[in-house]
């Protein structure tokens, strides 16, 4: 299956090192995904991705810069994120003016097959999109009207949201609340931090329990 190895984003490595990300020269580690940071226009803009079945090179996906990338080592699946870790990175949301031409784009291109669709209201749809090591969340409704597909934003699971979230402190970190998967709890970083990109944490995904 599928893999993503690196998001790339614009912007400084600082705000992110206050969150409590370690970098090494422009890289650091959301569990087993590098994101390289460079200076330039904030947000995500390209990804890297390996698969066995798939040729290297640079390719769009709808509209989205994608390096395949040979197949590699695969790093620790957790990183240090402050006083706790990174045991995932739960997903990178995609928006797109037109949810069926994304899914196909990513269904054929990048080999990652749609799991569910889910409407949330006014207009507003999300699909999922499984690769090996985290979900693609296709995001379409009315407030998109861009003509290609985007890298939006991400959300990265940690092993102890309460803890991280009382170390960045309110300013930093909304409070953590339920989220909509039963038994997690997400909070989201406020734009004061600088990020630049729409980015959450939440408590790792939790097992059913049997009968459910």
């Amino acid at each position: 299956m599928s893999r993503l190895v690196t998001l790339c984003a614009g912007g400084s490595a600082e705000p992110w090192s206050r969150l409590g990300l370690q970098f090494s020269g422009p890289d650091t580690y959301l569990s087993d995904v590098r994101m390289h940071v460079v200076d330039g226009e904030s947000g995500l803009f390209a990804w890297e991705i390996s698969s066995p079945d798939l040729k290297p090179g640079q390719i769009s996906v709808d509209g989205i810069t994608t390096v395949i990338v040979p197949e590699m080592p695969t790093p620790s699946s957790e990183s240090e994120f402050g006083p706790t870790t990174a045991v995932r990175l739960d997903h990178v949301v995609v928006n797109t003016n037109d949810l069926e031409r994304t899914s196909e784009a990513l269904e054929t291109q990048l080999l990652a097959p749609a799991r569910r669709t889910r409407e949330v209201g006014n207009g507003v749809f999300q699909r999922f999109h499984m690769l090996d090591n985290t979900i693609i969340e296709v995001v379409s409704g009315p407030h998109i009207t861009s003509a290609s597909s985007t890298l939006w934003g991400m959300v990265a699971s940690v092993d102890d949201i309460h803890e991280l979230c009382g170390w960045l402190g309110p300013d930093a970190a909304s409070a953590p609340k339920p989220a909509v998967q039963k038994g997690r709890f997400i909070s989201t970083m406020k734009p004061a931090v600088g990020l630049g990109v729409p980015f959450a944490i939440m408590s790792p995904h939790v097992r059913p329990a049997d009968g459910e």
